[in-house]
């Protein structure tokens, strides 16, 4: 649990007064704040960097530099800051994709439950596409802003997430069992070095927005909105003053000069490679 010190700067970085009580409004308001704060990215993880999943490792790059991360890191550094706040809250362990991938799923993704005197609720912060909101934990669709996600009980204690099909078909497993966030350095570390993982083929920036989601993959920025045609916008971007505006303004993110060159030159080998797979009809999705 964060110290009371580190618990101030929390919420001086995502601009919120501490709440008086731990009540679902203030959930509501604490994770839209850390979501619209700490954007989802793989950043270290392009840079060859190790993720460390500890409480000072959490502080010190999300809080104290200014920084996002993935799903370990995100919702393990917003447990931290419940917890201290009074809130009740059980480190579940997930599984994206675990319906088509089967049991090498599990322990990929970390959402949260959070036990209020109003009900239960999934908060997470580490999907990239998710909810803005913390999920009510009923069966049945949720609406979000202009997206709907699902949370369905699959057989006892498992369930399944799914995200808005508008922006990506995605969803993830969980169970109720709770966790450590320790339990989940094993996956972590090999979703960081593997050369199978997506987390290190792709450089991947992505925030969901009051009413749209923002997704950086590589070179490609795809803009996720209902109200746009075909519910999507794409662009690419065309060199690294552009790469480098788009993080800052769009994400937040101010990195060093050596960084940037280095993130950019990685989005641009990315992108070739998406190109020649996908003039080969090998790959038809976007990086």
């Amino acid at each position: 649990m964060f110290s009371s010190t580190q618990l101030d700067a929390y919420l001086e970085r995502i601009g919120l007064a501490r709440p008086k009580r731990p009540t679902a409004d203030a959930l509501v308001r604490i994770h839209r704040a850390h979501i619209d704060t700490f954007p989802y990215e793989n950043i270290d993880i392009q840079l060859g960097r190790a993720i460390g999943l500890d409480e000072a490792s959490l502080f010190d790059k999300l809080v104290l530099g200014g920084r996002g991360g993935f799903c370990f890191e995100q919702n393990g550094l917003l447990a931290l800051a419940l917890e201290a706040m009074g809130f009740t809250v059980r480190r579940l362990c997930g599984g994206v994709g675990h319906e088509h991938r089967g049991d090498e799923a599990w322990f990929n993704h970390l959402p949260l439950l959070v036990t209020l005197r109003e009900g239960r609720y999934i908060a997470d912060a580490g999907l990239g596409v998710g909810f803005r909101d913390p999920l009510p934990f009923q069966q049945g669709s949720h609406r979000v802003g202009p997206f709907n996600y699902g949370l369905w009980n699959i057989d006892g204690e498992l369930w399944r997430c799914t995200v808005d099909p508008r922006v990506e078909n995605l969803s993830f497993d969980f169970e109720l069992d709770e966790h450590e966030l320790g339990d989940f350095a094993a996956k972590c570390a090999e979703l960081e070095t593997s050369p199978e993982s997506g987390f290190v083929n792709t450089l991947s920036v992505q925030q969901p927005r009051a009413d749209h989601v923002l997704v950086l993959r590589a070179r490609t920025v795809t803009v996720f909105d209902p109200k746009l045609p075909e519910g999507k916008s794409a662009r690419v971007l065309d060199d690294a003053e552009a790469f480098a505006e788009l993080l800052a303004a769009e994400f937040g993110l101010s990195l060093p000069e050596r960084e940037l060159a280095a993130l950019w030159d990685r989005a641009r080998a990315q992108h070739q490679r998406w190109k020649a797979r996908r003039s080969s009809n090998a790959e038809p999705s976007l990086p």
